[in-house]
């Protein structure tokens, strides 16, 4: 073998030893579906919206549309298959599972998209940029624990 194949060789081994740890770990991301999670969900809704609320400092002609926003944007116990179910299904069963899944995900998305153009239209230019501002904040924080990233 010649020198440089050695090193590349030494490189690749050394990698997999210093990777192996990250392999072996099986910690959970901290937005898994444990039942701690989606017990914590509902209080940490009504957390971020009751910051929301206060950042944005409705009136009392607001305080409708808020109870709507609020009604809709609540979150709601998605169907998720345990993984049993998933082990015992064949392929295409999955796939129609994962189809129906994503169906029920952008009607869900429809329908907060929905609630906030019409809570969206009821604040004033002000209160839309602390809007934006907060609605922005969530998704950056979102974006860091995706695991899509590249």
């Amino acid at each position: 073998m010649n020198t440089r194949a050695i090193r590349t060789l030494i490189v690749a081994i050394g990698l997999t030893i210093a990777s192996a740890p990250i392999f072996a770990a099986k910690e959970e991301c901290e937005h898994s579906w444990s039942n701690e999670h989606k017990n914590e969900g509902g209080a940490r809704f009504d957390k971020h919206m009751a910051a929301l609320h206060d950042a944005l400092k409705l009136t009392s002609d607001q305080d409708a549309a808020w109870a709507q926003f609020i009604d809709k944007m609540k979150p709601v116990e998605m169907d998720k298959p345990r993984h049993q179910d998933w082990k015992d299904m064949s392929t295409p069963d999955r796939l129609d599972r994962m189809l129906d899944n994503m169906k029920s995900h952008e009607k869900q998305m429809a329908g907060h998209a929905e609630a906030i153009r019409a809570f969206y239209g009821a604040l004033t230019p002000d209160q839309q940029k602390v809007f934006d501002k907060k609605y922005q904040a969530h998704h950056q924080r979102h974006d860091r624990h995706s695991h899509d990233k590249k």
